[in-house]
């Protein structure tokens, strides 16, 4: 029932902001949201660390007719993404109070219907059922960046939008012929048997594709610069923090365990892509004279790093990317966070519009220095752990390719100590800037669990690394492993008792 009530009660809530007078909308969904992250972090009370399998079950019928189910069920790669969804959604909803000023209804309800649809996707067991969720999460995403966004909203929305799209529609063709295949929709059944070599090839092509532009990976990642940068600042936090981990979860969870002997046959090339997208995006970062598209762009370096630990097959690769998935969420999600802090005094993005910072507004300037170096990767803070484990696994299996993406680090390190520097550091250029205030009571509400976060990521992340171990293993590294081979015999009889034309007799049990 948990997991009923973080998908419906999020969609009441926004009703409820709908309909009740205007001044109540923002406190509403503030008041919805928070008691939904508690509702999340009990899962993690009651979760079974030893059980790889799917907990807190929930499975009706749905859709009789067309053979879709209500299958929803949490293991150890979903659960850390649930509360993470959670945890972000009344930040953001705290962090709007100031900025958004106009259809403050509509907004807050968005919200509130996007993390309903953000935690089923999570939770889905059914195909079908996942692809209703992922496809409703474009609904508020289209409206948030379309409504409340910058000057070049509707570009960015329709890009963003025609993007997700054409990954998507090939994906629910693939849907459609995997539930033919497997006579069932039903995710734990379709684990049951391997299915077909060509349809592997061709699920792995058509779900990968949709994760593939979700992540974004190079050369899909054309639309998140401009969605970040045209979309609000709780939009842009709620984008990189988990709409972008539906595609490296979707990775994790889909194309790795249903298309196993797809997924090993394309790893040399999702390696390349990976290594790629870890350079071009740290380099990009680096010349880009817009804050916020500096880390808009950062986040494709940073997706490129936890997509190579995924396709290093191993546990301890994708331990790293699951936790580097979170240590994303929370760095990235603080810098924009206080991009749009400093935003809302200045009215500007512009690098160069500042520089001598630190004198004005010190505790902005030691919360972004905090935010960096995690985002930096710097030891005893959440960016060092994840990226160690990717980089070593990586190292065994690929290490020419591990040895270019680990310049990122150094990149990394590059444009986000020099974007502090312009920023923070030295003489007051402009005199507009010593008119800015320095942190509210609102803002260091907003930023101090995040930085809390970062630190406590960084020196216990074992707390974090072992509910995920369990599943990893049963749901994900064990379907990699090639199929018993069977001998004529045995085979023979297998298809035999498929086709019904011998029954298994009941046998004998203890002896007896």
């Amino acid at each position: 029932m948990q997991l009923t009530a973080l998908i419906l009660y999020p969609l009441l809530g926004a009703f409820l902001v709908a309909v009740l007078p205007k001044t109540w909308a923002k406190w509403t969904a503030l008041a919805v949201s928070t008691a939904l992250f508690f509702t999340a972090w009990s899962l993690y009370g009651g979760f079974d660390q030893a059980d790889g399998g799917f907990q807190f079950g929930v499975d009706r019928e749905l859709l009789p007719a067309l053979g879709v189910r209500l299958h929803l069920g949490l293991d150890g790669i979903s659960l850390w993404l649930v509360i993470l969804t959670a945890f972000l959604t009344p930040l953001v909803i705290l962090g709007s109070f100031k900025t958004i000023q106009t259809r403050e209804r509509g907004y807050y309800a968005l919200m509130l219907v996007l993390e309903s649809a953000m935690v089923g996707a999570f939770v889905a067991l059914d195909l079908v059922l996942f692809y209703i969720f992922w496809e409703l999460m474009l609904v508020p995403m289209f409206f948030l960046i379309g409504l409340w966004g910058g000057e070049n909203r509707i570009y960015a929305t329709v890009k963003f939008v025609l993007f997700t799209l054409v990954g998507s529609l090939p994906m629910l063709v693939l849907i459609l012929l995997v539930g033919h295949a497997g006579h069932s929709f039903d995710y734990v059944k379709l684990l049951e048997n391997r299915l077909p070599q060509d349809l592997q090839l061709w699920g792995f092509l058509a779900f990968g594709l949709a994760f593939m532009i979700k992540v974004p990976l190079v050369p899909f990642h054309t639309w998140l610069p401009d969605a970040h940068t045209e979309a609000p600042a709780g939009g842009s936090v709620i984008l990189a923090g988990v709409l972008l981990k539906m595609g490296t979860y979707g990775l994790l969870r889909f194309c790795l365990p249903l298309f196993p002997d797809a997924s090993q046959t394309l790893a040399p090339l999702l390696t390349v892509l990976a290594v790629i997208g870890v350079i071009h995006g740290a380099l990009c970062a680096a010349v880009q004279p817009d804050m916020k598209r500096l880390v808009a762009y950062s986040s494709v370096s940073h997706m490129g790093f936890i997509v190579l630990g995924i396709f290093t097959f191993t546990l301890q690769g994708m331990q790293g990317s699951v936790l580097q998935m979170l240590n994303h969420a929370v760095s990235t999600g603080a810098l924009f966070f206080l991009v749009g802090m400093i935003y809302d005094q200045r009215h500007t993005r512009k690098i160069e519009d500042y520089g001598g910072l630190a004198k004005v507004v010190p505790l902005f300037a030691a919360a972004f220095l905090f935010t960096s170096l995690a985002s930096a990767a710097l030891p005893g803070l959440c960016g060092f752990v994840g990226e160690y484990l990717i980089l070593s696994a990586a190292w065994k299996t690929s290490p020419i390719p591990t040895a270019v993406a680990s310049l990122g680090v150094i990149l990394g390190a590059w444009y986000l100590f020099s974007l502090y520097n312009r920023v923070f550091l030295g003489p007051v250029k402009h005199e507009a800037n010593l008119k800015m205030k320095d942190m509210s009571l609102r803002e260091g509400l907003v930023l101090a669990p995040l930085l809390v976060m970062m630190l406590y990521l960084g020196v216990q992340p074992r707390g974090f690394l072992a509910p995920m171990e369990k599943s990893l293993e049963l749901s994900v590294i064990n379907r990699l492993k090639p199929p018993p081979v069977m001998t004529d015999f045995a085979a023979e009889q297998k298809h035999l008792i498929d086709e019904g034309r011998v029954k298994l007799r009941p046998g004998r049990r203890n002896g007896r």
